[in-house]
Parts: structure tokens; sequence; C-alpha cells
């Protein structure tokens, strides 16, 4: 007999396809949930050497013994004429059949059913990691995040000296236009003695990361910095500076030249200089400043006496006038008409005191922009290109310019400009809203649905950010999906928004108009108990460019126009650009449409003939 016939007759074959079937199935199985148990790549590895080590012991085994029904016997015991041992054989092979049909069953399924969803999450992650790589290409590894300071002073109220040190380390590095610097608002969200460097700079896609400390004593200060390399998470060099207060600003450039020196930066020009300032009105711009970055409101006041305080001793301090008209212009939020109007004669004021003493006072420029262009877009579009020139890293020129390009129809220019924004600030909400809003009107739904997918991922369930994404979906023509994430949306107003245009897209009439009804009484009962309000000045206050973009989705166009001109007249700029607005698309071919794009000066041969050509970040480190 020959071998292979002997192996047949054993039933060594058999066992061994068998053993290949289970085995295959078994390392799916295991690859499939011990990810979910949180059991590591070892433990897989450790099952698939198992069954691997098995599989010559199994053949062994098979050759030897027989399966016959009364259990286990060595072959040359086994008669195998006897009917009961040949039907034992026959068992055996549907045994195995049914395994290969299970094996063929699972390997079908995750051939066409499974590969594709991978497939699609390997593009989606190969597309992140190539968007990550291609963002810090260009500076390579000259990138650097600074974060708070740790305060070593006796006093805890001292924390804003040590925080406002870092900030201004950190606002005279972003000037530096090789340094790619990460913003404040998304470097200080690490705070504390055990922050983990390595995965800072992995959230923050940096090379490095400079912290320190700070220790304050009457007129005398320590501050202790250190440079690290982040994927080695070692210190490049560190230094203790141990000053009178009045050294605080030769400190600051000392940093930033030994960060210039350790990255071998190669500047064109001298390098950025710190702000000088009084020692003694410094650290009351500074505790103001912390209130209001933190947007503390309730403590508005408070920062408002530190400010007059400090202008008292320096009445030329420019940074402080700067930020004593941002705490007027705060301070208008729900107040009467008669203290508004005197409040923005204060901010006016203050902004005359900054332009007097510099007139190129970036800050100011951008926010006279920002209140320029819902009346005058070509005023505003020059001012907006003169602060750009100045400084095209400034957050507030940044943020202006972005919202600016998308509401003159500059969608592509919204984009760049946003997704650098994004780069420098990940995890800040609105850098992503404004991004994912930029992909929404190109078009780009995928890539908008990915930044909303950030952002939830950042915030969780925070209030609006189930509603963005929930619109997103419903703007990409995924209803269902679209309610699945309005239903997450902590707020009721924001849900109820949302949920009104998708059971609409759903055919579920009826519980659209209900969501609407209930929406407008809530908007009535909230603006009812928080002002006294004439029944016109009523119907401004209830969100107006809100239902504007609900009737205009669910097709109600007549309720559409007159929430539409309410919002452009009383809240213009709330619809954002109106021919790019995707929740406004159905109104494109009602006859009103073109009259009302021409009436708000936002026809796109209108917004054409605006010229803007800001001079863009990233256009300037190309340049050195």
């Amino acid at each position: 007999m020959s071998l292979f016939a002997e192996l047949k007759r054993r039933n060594v074959l058999r066992v061994a396809i068998a053993y290949l079937a289970v085995t295959w199935l078994l390392i799916q199985v295991v690859e499939t949930l011990f990810p979910i148990y949180g059991l590591s790549d070892d433990a897989i590895r450790l099952v698939v050497t198992i069954l691997a080590v098995g599989f010559i012991p199994a053949l062994v085994i098979s050759w030897v013994f027989e399966l016959t029904p009364a259990g286990l016997k060595r072959d040359a015991e086994v008669d195998h004429s006897d009917e009961s041992t040949v039907e034992a054989s026959k068992r055996f092979d549907r045994i195995i059949l049914v395994v290969l049909a299970l094996a063929l069953g699972y390997f079908t399924f995750d051939k066409f059913v499974l590969d594709p969803a991978r497939d699609v999450e390997l593009v989606e992650q190969a597309t992140k990691t190539a968007v990550a790589r291609a963002r810090i290409g260009s500076f390579g590894k000259k990138s650097i995040a600074v974060l708070p300071f740790v305060n070593m002073s006796s006093d805890p109220e001292q924390a804003f000296f040590s925080d406002g040190i870092a900030e201004e380390l950190l606002n005279l590095l972003a000037k530096i236009p090789q340094l790619r610097v990460t913003s404040r608002s998304s470097a200080f969200a690490f705070r504390g003695d055990d922050v983990n460097i390595p995965e800072v700079a992995k959230k923050l896609n940096v090379a490095h990361v400079l912290e320190g400390s700070v220790r304050k004593a009457g007129n005398q200060v320590r501050i202790t910095v250190q440079l690290i390399e982040a994927h080695t998470d070692t210190h490049l060099w560190s230094a203790t500076y141990d000053r009178p207060l009045d050294d605080i600003f030769a400190i600051q450039d000392e940093v930033a030249a030994r960060v210039v020196a350790a990255l071998r930066l190669t500047l064109l020009g001298e390098p950025p200089k710190a702000a000088t300032a009084n020692v003694d009105a410094y650290p009351l711009y500074l505790k103001a400043r912390q209130i209001v970055d933190l947007h503390r409101w309730d403590a508005l006041p408070t920062a408002e006496k530190l400010l007059k305080e400090a202008l008292d001793i320096d009445p030329d301090y420019v940074d402080a006038w700067v930020r004593l008209g941002t705490v007027y212009w705060y301070q208008r939020r729900g107040i009467p008409p008669e203290r508004d109007e005197e409040l923005r004669e204060l901010v006016a004021e203050a902004r005359s005191r900054v332009l007097a003493l510099d007139p190129d006072n970036v800050s100011i420029k951008a926010s006279v922009a920002w209140e320029t262009k819902s009346h005058n877009k070509v005023a505003a579009a020059r001012l907006y290109e003169e602060a750009a020139e100045i400084d095209p890293t400034h957050p507030d020129v940044l943020r202006g310019l972005g919202q600016f390009a998308s509401e003159i129809g500059m969608t592509e220019l919204a984009i760049r400009i946003s997704e650098y924004v994004a780069e420098r600030d990940p995890l800040t909400l609105w850098s992503h809203f404004h991004l994912a809003w930029s992909y929404l009107e190109a078009e780009r739904y995928e890539d908008a649905l990915r930044q909303y997918a950030e952002a939830a991922n950042l915030a969780g369930n925070s209030e609006t950010v189930r509603w963005r994404f929930g619109l997103a979906r419903l703007v990409a023509g995924d209803a269902e999906g679209a309610i699945r994430e309005l239903e997450q949306e902590p707020s009721e107003h924001y849900r109820l928004h949302g949920l009104s245009m998708a059971l609409h897209d759903l055919g579920r009439e009826d519980e659209s108009l209900a969501a609407i009804q209930r929406l407008k009484e809530l908007e009535y009962e909230y603006v009812t108990t928080q002002l006294e309000l004439s029944a016109e000045d009523l119907e401004i206050a209830m969100w107006p460019h809100g239902f504007a973009r609900i009737y205009a989705w669910i097709g109600d166009s007549d309720e559409a126009f007159r929430y539409m001109r309410i919002s452009l007249v009383d809240t213009p700029g709330s619809l954002g650009n109106l021919a790019l607005n995707p929740l406004l698309k159905k109104m494109h071919g009602d006859p009103r449409w073109r009259p009302l794009l021409h009436e708000f000066g936002q026809a796109p041969e209108q917004l054409a003939e605006i010229k803007f050509n800001p001079r863009l970040p990233y256009e300037v480190s190309a340049a050195n």
C-alpha cells in the first residue's frame, strides 16, 4: 500500500484538513475578540503559536489511533471492515464538511462584508496620517508647543503669573516664521506635574515641547525652562534664571534665542523681541488677561479694575488698552440698550488710544475688520489684508481671515486657512467646526464628517457638537445617521432644530412639525424670561436664522424668506454666505432668491468684485 493510501486509511489527511480549518476559524475569532477585551497582540501570537505547535502531535495521534464508537483505539486493534468503523469514518467526513462550510462562509463574509469596511477605515486612517505628515512636512522638526508653566510660588493665586510668562513666550516664538507653534488654547489644555511629554506631542503634532516653572517672591523671580525633544523624551537644554522682576522681558528674549539656536533655525533678520512694560503694571495686566482668556464673564469687572490700575501706572501701556477694549466689548453681553451704547463708546475710546500709540496694532485692525464686514465688505477686506501683512499668524487675524473668505465665497481660501488653524490649534472645537463648515460649503462631505467626528471624540456630547455633526450627516444625505447624532445632543433647543429637518426627510411630517412647534415654545419661554421686548423685537430675538434654516430645508419658502430677511437685517452674517450655505440650497430655484442675494450684496457676481488677497502664514514660512 502506498504512503498516500495509508495516510488516507488512517484518517491523517482528514485530521490535517479539519485541524487547519478549525485553526483558521479560531485565529479569526481570536483576532476579533481579544482586542475588545484589551488583550495585546502578544496574546494573539501565543494562541497562534500553540495551534501551530499542536499540528504535528495531532497528525501523529491520528496515525497511531483511530476514533471508533467505543472511543480511541490503537490502529492495529481496529477492524476497518467493521460496519460501525466505516460509519464512524463517514461521520468524521460529514464533520469535516461542516467545518469547511463554516470556514468558507466566514471567508465569504470577511471578504465581501468586513473587508470593505476595514478598507474604508484604513483609507481614512492613511488619509489622516498623510495630512498630518504633510502639515509638518514644510517645518520638519521645527515645531513646538509651550505648556503652561508650573507655579512654584507659595501663593497659589500667583498661577496667573506663571501662565502669563508661558503665554508671553508662546506669543514671542509664534512670531518666528520658520517655527510652527501650537496655539495657547490647545497647549494650555495640558497642565500639571504628571504630563506625559511624548503623548502631549503626539496629540499636538509637534516635535518639541517647552515646559518650565516660575517662582515669584517680591521683586525676585526664578524661571526654569526646559526644551524637550518629544520623540525621544530627552532634554535638549535647560536653564534657570534668577533675576529681578525688572529683567523679565530680557529672560523671554534669551529663552526665545536659545530655542532658535537649539532647533537650528536660520532667521532672516533680527529675532523677535518681547514687548516691554512697566514691571509694576505688568502683573496687573497678566492677571486681567487670564480672566479674559478663561472667559470668566462674572469676573470681567475685576479685570476692568486691574487694567485701569495698570494704566494708572503706565498710561501708554498698549496691551492693557487692547485688553480693556476687549473687556468692554464682552461686558455688552445681555445688557440694556442704554448701557450698551455707553460700552460701545468705551470700546471706541480704547481703540482710539491704541491706534494713537500703535497705528499698526494687529488686534485692533482685526477687531474693526470683524465689525465692518457686515455692512462694508470691501473695507473689511482691506483691513484684514493690512492685519495679515503685519502678522498673519495672529489668532484674531487667522480666525477673521478664514470666516471672511467663506462669507465672500472664496471657499478654497477659507479651507486652506482653516486647515492651518486646525493644525496649530488641534484641541479647540472651533478649529474643527470652522474647517468642517468650509468643507460642507465645498461639498466635501466626507472631509466634513471626519472633522465633526474629531470634534465629537474631543468633546463627547458637549453642547452643539452632536447638533453640528447631525446637520452635516443631513446635508450628506444620511437622515437616519443625523437622527442618531441629534438624539445625543444635550441641548433641547439644538436637538429639536436638527430633528425637525431630519424627521421631514424621513417623511415623518407630523413629528417634524411638532418639533418646530416645541422649539418655538422653548425659544419664547427663554427670551421672555430673559428680556422685556416688544412683539417685533421678540421675533428678532427668537433665533430667526435657526428658523430660516429649518423652513428652507423643509421647503416652506414663505416662512424661509421671512426669517432670512429678519436675519439679514438684524443679525447680518448669521447665515454666512447665503449662496454656499448647504441648508439653504432648496431655495435656489425660488424666483425671490436672486433678488434677495442682490439686495443684501451676496450675489456671486457682487462678491466676486471684492478683491481679497491676504498674506497667508504658510507663505511667510515658505518665503523664509
